[in-house]
C-alpha cells in the first residue's frame, strides 16, 4: 500500500513479475503506474507490505547496488548536444566504445548509427533534433542497456512515436526479454499487445489484464 498524504494510490496491491518476462502496466493517468515503478526502483517505500526481489525484501538490499542493476528509460527526451557515444555512456569511464556499440546493437540503433557521417561520434543535436523520434528512443534505450542491467523499466517511452515506429520498438523490447526482465508503464495498446503479462491499475488495485500464451 502507498499514499501521498491522505490520497491512497495503491491499496494492498499484490502481483508478481517473473524474471526474463516482458510486463506492461496500464491504467488511466494518476492510477499509480509510475508509483509502482518508483517502488520497484526503491525511490519511495511502501507504507505497508513489502517488495521482494528474488525472494529478498527490498528493505534489506543495498539500494545503490540494486539500482545499478536497473536500466530506466523516461518519457522525456534527455539527449544531449553531443555524440551518440557520449549520449550512451554519459561520460562513464567504465564503459568502452565496444560497450556502447553492443548497447546500440541491442536497442536496434546500430543500423542507422553506423550509416551516419561520423558513426558513433556523430553529434545528435540539442535534445537529439538531428534524429527521428524512433532513433532518439533507441539511443535512450541503448543508454539504459549500456551497464548490462537485469531489469529494464520504461515510463511511457513510446507515447510520442508513430504507430509503425512504436511497433518496431515493441519488437525490440520483446527481443530483449529473456536475458532481461522488461517492465513498461504505458497507455499504448501496442506495448500491451507485445507483453507476456499485462497488469491494469484501477481503483488503487492491480489486476491481471492479459497473458500471452506461448507454445512449448
Amino acid at each position: 500500500s502507498f499514499a501521498y498524504d491522505e490520497n491512497v494510490i495503491l491499496d494492498r496491491v499484490d502481483f508478481a513479475i517473473e524474471a526474463g518476462t516482458f510486463t506492461t502496466m496500464v491504467g488511466d493517468s494518476g492510477a499509480g503506474k509510475t508509483t509502482v515503478a518508483d517502488l520497484i526502483i526503491g525511490l519511495i517505500r511502501p507504507d505497508a507490505g513489502r517488495i521482494s526481489i528474488d525472494g529478498v525484501d527490498l528493505e534489506t538490499i543495498d539500494l545503490r547496488a540494486w539500482r545499478r542493476q536497473i536500466g530506466y528509460v523516461p518519457q522525456e527526451n534527455l539527449l544531449l548536444h553531443r555524440s551518440v557515444l557520449a549520449n550512451v555512456t554519459l561520460g562513464d569511464e567504465c564503459l568502452s566504445d565496444a560497450d556502447a556499440e553492443q548497447a546500440l546493437r541491442d536497442s536496434g540503433a546500430w543500423t542507422f548509427v553506423r550509416q551516419m557521417p561520423d558513426g558513433i561520434h556523430t553529434i545528435v543535436g540539442e535534445r537529439g533534433t538531428r534524429l527521428s523520434g524512433g532513433q532518439r528512443q533507441r539511443v535512450m534505450i541503448a543508454r539504459a542497456l549500456a551497464h548490462h542491467p537485469r531489469l529494464l523499466i520504461l515510463d511511457e517511452a513510446t507515447s510520442a512515436l508513430d504507430q509503425r515506429t512504436e511497433q518496431d520498438i515493441c519488437a525490440t523490447l520483446r527481443s530483449l526479454a529473456g536475458p532481461l526482465t522488461v517492465v513498461a508503464v504505458t497507455h499504448q495498446r501496442a506495448l500491451a499487445d507485445a507483453a507476456d503479462q499485462v497488469l491494469r491499475l484501477t481503483n488503487c488495485k492491480v489486476r491481471p489484464a492479459g497473458l500471452r500464451l506461448q507454445a512449448t
